[in-house]
């Protein structure tokens, strides 16, 4: 595996007794994960904004897990090919012409909720547009870090993300819950917020000196660099292949949860949309726990054995959740889906990185985008299981997926659980 070739000057020099030390040690690093958690606070608010808005429409989980499915068409048909454009081009420039593109989206979704022009195929056409930048936007990002700082620090870095991701997460919805209910329901303020958001995200990436420059010279056409990403992770590289199957359990079943919560916390809960940003703000203080504690431990050697006890968790809690009439007991069960969730998230993508060749990084990240994907269409199959029958047996549906993936994953490739 080759080295990182970065001047000494631009690697950070990361400090595990006080992680958020670190955050100042790279001046580019800083900036992008200033940048990260501005998009995680727009992505999180939009989130909430769009599915609440979907069910004011419609009353429907199925039309739910529909809109997810729009987000998530461009990580099915394109999605891949964003590891493609962070290998093939510079990254600081593409991150640029992307959030440009969301911040349109922003705009145009608030333009048609303030003069009451919003149609349900408007929510799902600007929900496509958004998943286009998405699809690129996290290879990019993630491929970024190797290149601001050292190999050794790569736990640290991502968990650094991840908490970023985390405070948003818990702040964010919180927040729209709160403005969307004071607002008679009117979902324009959200899109308001996430707006000014992501002009804060784009200063930050501004302020970025690293280019991100490719690695070397690619001569061949996107779609061989493609097919060479695929090779490399079946032919050379096997544990990313598994570690991309091993994901589509709290990645993509279980976090398909999300999409029922505005059905459950009406039907199961008799509550409004507060206590629906309220369940996701909560649920974000296990992630910020667990992802500050990741920070300041370093290089771990038991990943593998998170990888599992996380994946159960998440699935046994989703499971919990929905037989839950309780809004105490649901807070205190988010807590632990969004800590499990977190580790998973972090161990997955950093061990990725690590032992992937640097040339791969953005494809093999992209790979585990393909969850997006495959959690659409587990939120389109929980929202007609509640249509149909309830709430709480859609989250059945993706908490046993989430576990029954787990398990079978870490029982064909045993090698897992050494990382």
């Amino acid at each position: 595996m080759k080295k990182n070739n970065i001047p000494e000057n631009k690697k950070s020099k990361l400090n595990f007794s006080n992680p958020l030390i670190s955050i100042n040690s790279s001046k580019d690093f800083k900036f992008l994960w200033l940048g990260q958690g501005g998009q995680g606070f727009a992505m999180w608010s939009e989130m909430i904004a769009r599915n609440w808005l979907t069910y004011q429409l419609t009353g429907s989980a199925f039309a739910i897990g529909i809109v997810n499915l729009f987000r998530a068409i461009p990580f099915i048909t394109i999605g891949l090919f964003g590891g493609v454009v962070a290998d093939r081009f510079p990254k600081r420039k593409t991150l640029m012409i992307i959030q440009a593109w969301s911040l349109l989206i922003y705009l145009i979704m608030l333009i048609l909720i303030y003069f009451e022009l919003i149609r349900l195929w408007h929510v799902y056409a600007t929900a496509f547009c958004l998943g286009l930048g998405m699809a690129i936007n996290q290879p990019l990002r993630t491929s970024f870090i190797p290149q601001m700082i050292d190999q050794k620090h790569m736990l640290n870095a991502m968990s650094l993300n991840s908490m970023a991701m985390g405070v948003t997460r818990l702040i964010g919805p919180a927040i729209i819950g709160y403005i969307i209910a004071i607002s008679d329901n009117n979902v324009a303020p959200a899109y308001l917020v996430s707006t000014i958001s992501y002009l804060f995200v784009i200063y930050t990436t501004l302020k970025i000196n690293i280019k991100g420059n490719p690695s070397e010279k690619h001569n061949k056409s996107p779609i061989d660099d493609f097919t060479d990403g695929i090779k490399y992770m079946i032919y050379k590289n096997q544990t990313v292949l598994w570690l991309v199957i091993l994901a589509l359990g709290p990645l993509a079943f279980g976090f398909s949860y999300i999409s029922l919560l505005p059905v459950y916390v009406d039907e199961s809960l008799g509550l409004g949309a507060e206590a629906f940003g309220g369940i996701q703000s909560i649920s974000s203080i296990g992630a910020l726990l667990s992802t500050s504690l990741l920070a300041s431990s370093g290089d771990i050697k038991i990943k593998g054995k998170l990888l599992l006890l996380t994946t159960l968790i998440y699935g046994f809690g989703v499971i919990l959740m929905g037989f839950t009439k309780t809004i105490f007991i649901a807070f205190i069960i988010a807590t632990f889906i969004g800590g499990s969730q977190s580790v998973f998230r972090t161990c997955v993508s950093s061990t990725i990185v690590s032992i992937t060749d640097e040339k791969y990084r953005g494809r093999m990240v992209s790979m585990t985008m393909l969850d997006m994907g495959v959690a659409s269409m587990a939120s389109i199959l929980a929202g007609k299981i509640t249509d149909i029958i309830s709430v709480s047996y859609g989250m059945l549906f993706c908490g046993v997926m989430c576990a029954l993936i787990g398990i079978i994953t870490f029982t064909i490739h045993r090698k897992l659980i050494k990382i």
